[in-house]
């Protein structure tokens, strides 16, 4: 016969012992759910002034998931309120979980989901492979549900006293938190791996393929993987691997509640680190496109005028008769800029020009043409 639980929270000392870990895990909670608030305020303002076209669909991802981040932070701090203001001196306050079954797992879950079903859509269409993002749809659809599940665990429990006794509850932590990381981790490995077979043979396109690589890399792995994995994984250890110290499984709240913002900021900066946004990489140079056997061909075909003006070898070629040519309008072309070229033998005008070729003919001072 399995022995009968303890309410770990059963004498007063066991509450004053909880009582300092809960408290800072809560206050630092609080601090970061805010500093990151203000990060993704900022993201979101440079979109808005970036890309005011983007489709409906991408500007109600942006600023939708803002007010869910708003509505986290209000929460959070409506809760750090009634513990540190309102509860202050009443430890049994700290046993009440106030709206923390809301501002963890539900908004976290809800907020993952859009994260890597917008990331899984992106990859499909990358792949030209509907399995590849439906295996990635699959996972993130798991861990919302596990993490919904979790909150109406902590709902239904309702103190931290016995949500430690609810059936299941530390299994469903974990399934949240790792299917989360597992996910995260998949769409950088998918999206790395499928950047860099798309080589084309063309050097700026090939240079446009390695900097989305980069950007993929740096919005996905440096602030999507590795801050969201870490924060998932750092709270399923916290909260099942210490399980039975109280006094540390507590401190699982700070990793927790930062999931949320982690992945709205990973949405909005993706979205941003497109050419020509505030902040965002610099548009890649179009004066060139070609293959890596150093051959190079252009691309500005509509750019060429009516008029073919050709330089001062090409005209020398035709008029063989040493016929001075300081007259003549001849050009040269120097990236966009057009520059007219003086002949070095301006000065030498001993020669007699002929009577078709005087200066004051207009057809003298007209460009070339074919």
């Amino acid at each position: 016969m399995a022995p009968a639980a303890v309410d770990p929270f059963s004498a007063a000392e066991d509450l004053l012992k909880v009582a300092r870990p809960l408290l800072t895990s809560l206050q630092i909670g609080g601090l970061i759910t805010w500093g990151l608030q203000g990060v993704l305020c900022v993201q979101v303002y440079n979109y808005y002034l970036s890309f005011p076209n983007d489709p409906r669909y991408m500007k109600g991802l942006v600023y939708g998931t803002l007010a869910l981040e708003l509505a986290q932070t209000l929460m959070v701090t409506r809760d750090t309120y009634l513990v540190f203001a309102d509860g202050y001196g009443d430890l049994l306050v700290l046993d009440h979980l106030h709206l923390l079954w809301l501002t963890l797992p539900i908004l976290g879950g809800i907020v993952g989901l859009f994260c890597h079903l917008t990331f899984a859509y992106r990859i499909s269409l990358l792949s030209e492979s509907k399995i590849v993002g439906g295996v990635i749809a699959a996972l993130a659809i798991g861990g919302a549900v596990a993490a919904f599940t979790f909150g109406g665990k902590i709902f239904h429990a309702e103190s931290l006293s016995r949500l430690v006794l609810v059936e299941h509850i530390y299994l469903t932590c974990g399934i949240w938190n790792g299917l989360g990381a597992l996910c995260d981790v998949v769409i950088a490995g998918c999206m790395t791996y499928y950047l860099t077979r798309s080589q084309t043979g063309f050097k700026n396109t090939d240079l446009l393929i390695m900097r989305i690589t980069r950007l993929t890399i740096e919005t996905g792995v440096f602030t999507g993987v590795m801050p969201s994995s870490t924060a998932s994984i750092s709270s399923v250890i916290l909260f099942v691997g210490f399980r039975e110290k109280l006094i540390i499984s507590v401190y699982f709240v700070i990793p927790a509640i930062m999931l949320t913002k982690l992945y709205a900021i990973t949405i909005v900066a993706t979205f941003n680190n497109r050419p020509h946004a505030v902040g965002g990489p610099p548009p890649l140079s179009d004066t060139e496109n070609s293959f890596e056997d150093n051959k190079t061909y252009s691309r500005n075909f509509d750019r060429i005028p009516g008029e073919i003006r050709i330089g001062r070898t090409v005209v020398q070629q035709v008029w063989q008769d040493e016929v001075p040519m300081s007259h003549l309008n001849i050009y040269k072309t120097q990236g966009d800029e057009t520059i007219s070229i003086k002949d070095d033998a301006a000065s030498q005008v001993s020669r007699k020009v002929p009577e078709s070729l005087l200066p004051n003919d207009d057809r003298a001072t007209k460009p070339l043409k074919f």
